[in-house]
């Protein structure tokens, strides 16, 4: 058997091995951790030195620069020695002070951040604007702020340089809409007023909406003893062209009708179409091809009848809950040659109620409804049937709203003029 001593002995031989065998395991971790550690410092060192942007690792307390790379040296100045012996705050103005503080702080709580409204400070003192995207990530086994930092000095100037240029385009674009809105003045001069219709002729209604600012569609009438005269004319195109052909033609009708020897609509039409031809000399290689389309009435309120004639442009009249349509002729005033044409007039006896329609063809070539398709020459006529029986102010209303409801969020796609006048 084993005596004390011997037990002893034995139990101290175990603990000093035992003692031995923890320090050699302590040993071996620490050394693991330690390589795992310097292995982490180069594979970082590794990433930071190979970088296009400009990158510093700063501690988190102090804002000391514990790394630095090439492209960070060379963006302001310095070498990577001389970076590495200043702080965050070396390289920030003074009057950012601060900030710069406020940013720290920032990054550690939230752990990242994207800011551009601190300049850097060169070796050679200059400022340079940069954008930088901190955030907080493991160095040498503890945590730090990483700083990405990218130059946008090129990035400011091209904004800069975008912002002069739409500074200018928006000058520009208000002296366009200073003219047009001019040239609306203008064109409104020209045009009859509508309150003038009104007031001589109570059941009557003129709907002009223009596409833009000015009108490519344009209305016209003249009373001449128990005569109303009056048209509905849409020209080439929409806006300032459009609008620009619209004076022309209610220039020259006004021309044409104080010749005494034009009696009739199609007489109107005739010289019209020649003196559009002439007055934009449409021949030759100044050839211009504008031109308008137009529904032309002479209504005689006394012995009640009406002469219509039209070009591309109908005359609808509601008369007993029917609508009656007088087509017009398949010509346009102006476009090509004077030579050939010829308009034909539609002689009407006229009864007390009668509802007489002229417009263009913008209302019914409006796109909207739930499947975006155009509102259709016979749903204009179904809704005239619908309100003709109604107050005219109140039958204008309702074909304004019922366009706006019809054509939603799309686009107006063309000028719109409705005539509408009771017997």
């Amino acid at each position: 058997m084993l005596d004390t001593l011997s037990i002893a002995l034995i139990v101290f031989l175990v603990i000093y091995i035992a003692k031995d065998l923890y320090l050699v395991t302590v040993f071996r971790n620490y050394k693991e951790q330690a390589k795992r550690a310097n292995d982490e410092k180069q594979n970082s060192a590794s990433i930071i030195e190979q970088a296009n942007d400009a990158i510093l690792v700063i501690d988190i307390v102090d804002g000391r620069i514990h790394q630095a790379n090439p492209s960070a040296a060379s963006l302001l100045g310095y070498d990577i020695k001389q970076l590495e012996k200043k702080s965050l705050f070396d390289l920030h103005p003074k009057e950012y002070l601060e900030r710069s503080s406020s940013i720290v702080a920032d990054v550690w709580e939230k752990g990242g951040l994207i800011y551009s409204d601190i300049p850097f400070v060169t070796a050679s003192g200059d400022l340079m604007p940069v954008e930088c995207s901190a955030k907080v990530a493991p160095f040498a086994g503890r945590p730090a702020i990483v700083i990405y930092a990218r130059d946008i000095r090129e990035r400011l100037r091209m904004e800069k340089e975008i912002n002069e240029q739409k500074e200018e385009i928006e000058q520009k674009n208000k002296d366009i809409t200073d003219s047009i809105n001019y040239a609306k003045r203008i064109q409104s001069a020209i045009l009859p007023d509508r309150e003038d219709l009104k007031r001589k002729y109570p059941n009557s209604f003129v709907l002009f909406r223009p596409k833009d600012i000015v009108s490519g569609d344009f209305y016209w009438f003249q009373s001449r003893g128990e005569w109303l005269l009056v048209a509905a004319a849409d020209c080439t195109g929409h806006g300032v062209p459009g609008a620009l052909m619209s004076m022309i033609g209610s220039n020259i009708l006004n021309q044409v009708v104080k010749d005494e020897s034009v009696k009739m609509p199609s007489h109107v039409l005739d010289q019209l179409d020649k003196k559009v031809v002439e007055t934009l000399r449409m021949s030759g290689e100044e050839e211009v091809k504008d031109g308008m389309d137009i529904a032309f009435s002479a209504i005689n309120f006394k012995n009640k009848t009406l002469d219509y004639a039209g070009a591309n442009r109908p005359m609808l009249l509601i008369r007993n809950n029917e609508v009656i349509e007088y087509k017009a002729d398949k010509l346009s005033i102006g476009g090509h040659s004077h030579e050939g044409k010829k308009f034909t007039d539609n002689s009407v006896a006229l009864e007390e109620g009668d509802c007489i329609y002229m417009f263009t063809d913008g209302y019914s070539d409006q796109f909207g409804g739930t499947s975006r398709k155009k509102f259709m020459s016979k749903n204009l006529k179904n809704l005239l049937l619908e309100i003709h029986q109604k107050p005219f102010d109140e039958q204008k209303t309702i074909l304004l709203e019922r366009f706006n409801k019809w054509r939603g969020v799309l686009e107006q796609v063309d000028d719109v003029l409705v005539i509408g006048i009771k017997i």
